[in-house]
């Protein structure tokens, strides 16, 4: 650990960002390809039907995921910024696995009490509803071991083991698609293999995470008659913007769902079902830089060190800058090729594919605010962090949905979420000015 904090000290921005942020990415950039792998195999071995139930049962794993990327990226936020304190991090780690366990117990609970109130909730037609609970239940059943892994990777890769933490990614994501093309096509196993295979491919992904602890310097430390609701609180105060980026995904896709049913019935549901599960790759690449420069500023900010957290902050921005406008460009280009890829019914290809290049028409906006988050979160400034997460995955695209649709249509519906990401940055812009972020951290390293 010791190397690990001269390294976080005296390595150049360049190294560190390519040892923490780039791995980051490569991992999330692989899990993303499991995603929309996962989606290929059902589109192609299911159909179009296919496709629309998963996106539909969807959101309850984005809920599982939101809330394991709060307590992960909460509970590592608190090791950087206390490295020195070995019981505290304990704690924190002890308490990140705790809250996933709870909540897993929980929303698996009402799931299988209450599955067709809450399927039908979010967009579930009586057709699609046996679908969607062949797919939901074991993906369900194997949450807890996603949960985990989410969380775990966070708390490795702040233990000075990025790779490892990508490696998890690596071995969940080869299991899923080599899973989803026996179960699928060699068993006929339908759109329950899909979710066999995710399921296998998440247990594995956990368990190999689990390997690291038994001989790293982190302690299970649980205490029934002493629990710290505090710290717990301090852990979902800091991760709560962490939460709110992965459960907006949970909203729009019930948002778009509700609204695409109702206006362009199962064809605009299953060409949203193409869209999210290609746009994941954008959105995976994203998370992943954000969480990657995440410890080399949480350890330098705890150590006073602004000059290099300042330093991360402009090469990350640069970086997204240029990895942004190229998956722009190939949002352009490729779009139809893309679609092609999901399915055969030619009644898809055209219409899908300009709401693919208009649901990702602002990717670039989509870099910056993961970036601006993250930055922010981890320099402990969680109620800032939290408001524009929230005004980003609620405030603006409930206001995009209910305007831009009535003015340009079903083209109204792909814009509402680079409309939010556009009003996003601008409000981040104004925020960082008011109060003087970068200022105050140039003023403090002088």
């Amino acid at each position: 650990m010791s190397n690990n904090k001269n390294q976080l000290e005296s390595q150049t921005i360049s190294k560190l960002f390519y040892k923490f942020a780039i791995p980051a990415s490569i991992g999330m950039l692989v899990n993303s390809l499991y995603v929309v792998a996962d989606g290929v195999f059902i589109s192609r071995g299911i159909g179009s039907v296919g496709i629309a139930a998963v996106n539909i049962g969807y959101p309850i794993i984005n809920l599982t995921a939101a809330l394991s990327l709060m307590f992960g990226a909460g509970g590592a936020t608190l090791i950087s910024l206390n490295s020195e304190n070995q019981n505290f991090k304990n704690k924190s780690f002890t308490y990140t696995i705790i809250l996933n366990l709870f909540f897993y117990i929980l929303i698996a609970s009402l799931v299988f009490m209450f599955p067709n109130q809450i399927m039908k909730s979010l967009g579930a037609t009586e057709l699609l509803l046996p679908m969607v609970k062949d797919y939901m239940y074991p993906c369900i059943i194997a949450s807890f071991f996603l949960m985990l892994s989410i969380s775990l990777n966070a708390v490795v890769r702040n233990d000075n083991a990025p790779k490892k933490a990508m490696n998890s990614l690596f071995i969940g994501a080869i299991t899923n698609i080599v899973l989803d093309y026996v179960f699928i096509f060699r068993f006929k196993m339908g759109i329950e293999g899909g979710a066999y295979a995710t399921a296998i491919g998440q247990i594995l992904s956990a368990i190999y995470l689990c390997m690291h602890f038994p001989n790293s310097s982190f302690k299970f430390d649980f205490n029934l008659k002493d629990i710290q609701w505090n710290l717990m609180g301090k852990i979902c105060s800091l991760g709560f913007s962490s939460f709110i980026l992965e459960f907006a995904v949970m909203v729009i896709t019930i948002l778009l769902n509700i609204t695409l049913s109702r206006t362009e019935g199962q064809i605009g549901v299953a060409a949203y079902g193409i869209i999210s599960y290609s746009f994941v790759i954008y959105r995976m690449l994203f998370t992943g830089l954000a969480q990657g420069i995440q410890p080399i500023v949480s350890f330098n900010y705890g150590r006073r060190n602004f000059k290099k957290v300042l330093e991360i902050f402009k090469f990350a921005h640069k970086f997204c800058f240029i990895a942004s406008t190229i998956a722009l460009l190939l949002a352009k280009l490729l779009a139809l090729d893309v679609v092609k890829i999901f399915t055969t019914e030619a009644h898809l290809f055209e219409y899908t594919a300009k709401g693919l290049f208009l649901y990702s028409s602002a990717i670039i906006f989509v870099g910056a605010n993961f970036m601006n988050i993250s930055y922010l979160q981890a320099m402990d400034k969680a109620l800032l962090a939290n408001f524009i997460s929230v005004c980003r995955g609620v405030v603006f695209m409930g206001i995009g949905i209910l305007v831009l649709p009535k003015f340009l249509g079903v083209n109204g519906i792909w814009l509402t979420l680079p409309f939010a990401d556009v009003m996003t940055f601008f409000l981040t812009c104004i925020i960082f000015k008011i109060f003087e972020i970068n200022k105050n951290l140039k003023k403090s390293s002088i």
